[in-house]
């Protein structure tokens, strides 16, 4: 779930995991490569899987019209994440049942 200013986005498992990586390495650009070994626990990804989980996530956080593009590309290098976020500090322990789970069982719409 992403919330801003009371007002809530529901992600899907992936893009909500992307969307974690981005700000939990804020700091620097993330390559496509990086992003298979960490998000999808793949070697190879498609490019369009990864353009679209890119796209959805831009899709999701530009609901909120911010003022800035969360979500910068870095021709040929990768992505880097522009916004300083907050993440929720309860524990969520469904949250690491669908991780272990993720590979096993396909998420609904997939």
């Amino acid at each position: 779930m992403l919330t801003y200013c009371g007002e809530s986005v529901r992600l899907e498992p992936l893009i909500y995991d992307l969307l974690e990586y981005f700000i939990c390495h804020r700091d620097r650009v993330i390559g496509r490569d990086e992003l298979c070994r960490e998000i999808w626990q793949q070697e190879y990804v498609d490019n369009n899987a990864i353009n679209r989980a890119v796209s959805e996530l831009r899709r999701c956080v530009s609901k909120h019209k911010l003022g800035v593009d969360v979500i910068r590309t870095h021709y040929r290098k990768g992505y880097s994440f522009n916004l300083l976020v907050e993440l929720d500090p309860r524990p969520n322990p469904f949250r690491w049942i669908a991780k272990w789970f993720h590979q096993a069982v396909p998420c609904k719409g997939q």
